[in-house]
């Protein structure tokens, strides 16, 4: 089977869909079914970029010119996503350039890992993450709903297969676009090899540096933004007893999202009081030691395609607290603490109960494990495989 692979979100850091698009574009080539991959993006054919790859777990330093100069052409590129003028250029420029290329393919399937398809006589597979444009227009800019709300119908009507995240978000998108069964399939997500269990030996170098103790914090990661309920998160933390905030504080990783100026407020006042510690973005090579090192891992988010950090955490060997809605039980399996991210009761409740009760949390690390070793890249790129072959077979 040849495959051509869009890889438009392949860039550092990898997270998220350029995670997921990265793991497609080094394992496709490697699976038995698979006679050829080739990349495209933008329109035009490319070879596959050089990802620098992960540090051990007792290095520190600093990020690399290759990966800041990347990083700093990702966050160009996310903000003049959001000018309408160049949303709409680019929305209509892509298709054609993309189709144009497809049209010299022979023979072949056409993905693209992040909601787009062009006009092709090839068959197709899109993966649609999740539907917040559709759930949760406010989370969004407007030139990113008016762009996604016209490429994710187009993607679908021209697929041959729409492959989901997770079960949830398969549910959705049959209810939303009117879609049966046999036309929607659930591939599950992997969790990178580099997040496992650590002593605290070996995390202590490394948590040094921010100033942190190993079992000594809870932990949050991803972009600060409303999505991600921070702001009940923040309330529930203020609400536990001080001594417990004061023991276990609650360490923010996260570089600043859409939105996010009343969040950033709340965290430099619990800053000052003491229990908050935000240390922006960090570098990928640090997250596995950070998960690791912490006692608890908070992500009350309130809405999901997958969640990979809540596998992350799994697999690095710590309770995990998360939503009881979408996506994220799904993920949990019955690993993790699980609360109404509505209501901020039920938040304080579940992180006094997963901070301080020992049966529980031994439960939730062994569990945690046996379920994130389920929620491997093999398996989603096996998986995918499997689901092109039913394109190709039909």
């Amino acid at each position: 089977m040849n495959v051509v692979l869009s890889i438009e979100a392949i860039h550092p850091p990898l997270a998220g869909i350029g995670r997921y698009a990265w793991e497609l574009a080094t394992r496709l080539p490697m699976q038995a079914e698979i006679e050829s991959v080739r990349y495209l993006s933008d329109g035009f054919w490319r070879d596959l970029p050089r990802m620098d790859q992960p540090a051990s777990a007792g290095t520190a330093g600093a990020v690399p010119a290759a990966s800041a100069k990347a990083s700093y052409k990702s966050r160009l590129r996310r903000q003049l996503g959001q000018l309408p003028m160049v949303a709409r250029l680019y929305g209509k420029l892509l298709p054609l350039l993309a189709g144009r290329q497809l049209n010299g393919v022979q023979d072949g399937l056409f993905h693209g890992p992040n909601y787009f398809v062009p006009k092709t006589r090839l068959p197709s597979v899109v993966t649609v993450h999740d539907l917040s444009i559709y759930r949760y227009p406010q989370w969004h800019p407007k030139a990113r709903i008016d762009r996604m709300r016209k490429a994710i119908p187009e993607a679908i009507n021209r697929a041959s297969l729409v492959l989901t995240d997770s079960l949830a978000t398969r549910d959705e998108v049959m209810q939303e676009f009117s879609l049966g069964p046999e036309q929607v399939r659930a591939v599950l997500l992997g969790v990178d090899e580099v997040f496992h269990p650590y002593t605290p030996e070996e995390t202590a170098p490394v948590l040094h540096e921010f100033g942190l103790q190993p079992d000594g914090y809870s932990f949050f990661v991803s972009t600060i933004e409303p999505r991600k309920n921070l702001t009940h998160l923040l309330a529930a933390y203020r609400a536990l007893p001080d001594a417990m905030r004061q023991r276990w504080p609650l360490v923010l990783v996260g570089g600043e999202g859409w939105q996010s100026e009343a969040i950033h407020d709340d965290i430099e006042k619990g800053q000052r009081e003491g229990w908050i510690k935000y240390l922006g973005f960090v570098d990928q090579q640090l997250l596995p030691v950070l998960y690791a090192g912490c006692r608890l891992f908070t992500y009350p988010s309130w809405y999901e395609g997958f969640g990979l950090p809540i596998a992350e955490a799994m697999a690095s060997g710590v309770p995990v607290l998360t939503s009881n809605c979408s996506s994220m039980p799904e993920v949990a399996a019955g690993a993790a603490m699980l609360v109404d991210p509505a209501d901020v009761n039920s938040i304080r409740d579940g992180l006094r109960q997963a901070l301080e009760d020992e049966e529980w949390r031994s439960m939730a690390k062994a569990r945690g494990l046996q379920r994130a070793a389920e929620l491997t890249w093999d398996a989603c790129v096996r998986n995918t495989v499997a689901a092109y072959q039913t394109v190709k077979a039909s």
